[in-house]
């Protein structure tokens, strides 16, 4: 087994700079993933935030929060 699996690991990074379609791919792709690392980043935020305010209406109240 080969411990490399690309010979130059600096490769792709060689053909991202020298070559403008496949840095244009490369940036959208990446700029893709990043809003989706975000919005889901923003999903989990608001599950929290919803917990937390269960939790905070049980505590305080001795009654469930809203369910949404």
């Amino acid at each position: 087994m080969n411990p490399h699996p690309h010979p130059n690991p600096l490769a792709e990074l060689v053909r991202i700079e020298s070559d403008p379609a496949y840095r244009a791919l490369f940036c959208a792709e990446l700029d893709a993933a990043i809003r989706d690392r975000f919005a889901n980043r923003a999903a989990v935020v608001a599950e929290v935030q919803a917990a937390a305010d269960r939790l905070r209406a049980l505590v305080l109240h001795g009654e469930p929060g809203p369910s949404t």
